[in-house]
């Protein structure tokens, strides 16, 4: 009886936990929309004024520290200018259609080129997979350092820490080829232990 009373308060606090968790994600997700959302339309981005002056002052004030709404606002608009121009000359030329392809666009420009709507972009495109990404990291970090494993090296922690991670990459190596590269090149540590031809 007294295991179903324990598993019973594991399990509602690991969905309670969960439950926070997953709200804390999209809680950072919709601020992130709230604030930078404007710039996924890119085609109503590059044709419409409809609001952006608005939109752009109000991703300046979340982000104060990393751009100016008038700014980016200007930006926008020498970019649909560039983007015009770019269209006029060349029929074959496409119009970006998403954040990325209009932030490789930008970047093929140089970082002088609107590095507000640069850096807008680059927010908008990396926040939603750092967040997964580091949350991720360091739950792999609490299974390969546990109470067991507390007296590790740093350095063995982090090289444990990337396998982890990158455990599909992994996968892919031939360990028999390394181990044998690993012992060809100290001979006199492992010989005697394995038979080297």
């Amino acid at each position: 009886m007294a295991h179903i009373e324990i598993y019973t308060k594991t399990k509602k606090s690991i969905l309670d936990r969960l439950s926070m968790e997953l709200g804390n994600r999209f809680e950072r997700l919709k601020d992130l929309d709230h604030s930078l959302g404007f710039l996924l339309d890119v085609k109503q981005l590059i044709t419409s004024e409809e609001n952006l002056r608005e939109n752009c002052k109000s991703a300046a004030q979340y982000y104060s520290d990393d751009f100016d709404g008038a700014e980016l606002w200007h930006e926008v608009d020498d970019c649909r200018m560039l983007l015009r121009t770019r269209r006029g000359t060349d029929s074959d030329i496409k119009i970006p259609e998403t954040p990325l392809e209009l932030f490789d666009l930008m970047v093929s420009y140089g970082d002088n080129l609107c590095p507000n709507l640069q850096r807008a972009l680059r927010i908008l495109l990396v926040v939603g997979i750092s967040v997964a990404s580091c949350e991720r990291s360091f739950s792999k970090l609490k299974l390969i350092k546990n109470v067991l494993r507390s007296t590790m090296l740093q350095d063995r922690l982090n090289n444990l820490a990337i396998i982890s991670i990158e455990r599909e990459e992994f996968k892919k190596l031939n360990m028999e080829s390394l181990i044998e590269k690993f012992l060809r090149a100290r001979p006199g540590r492992f010989g005697r232990l394995y038979d080297l031809k």
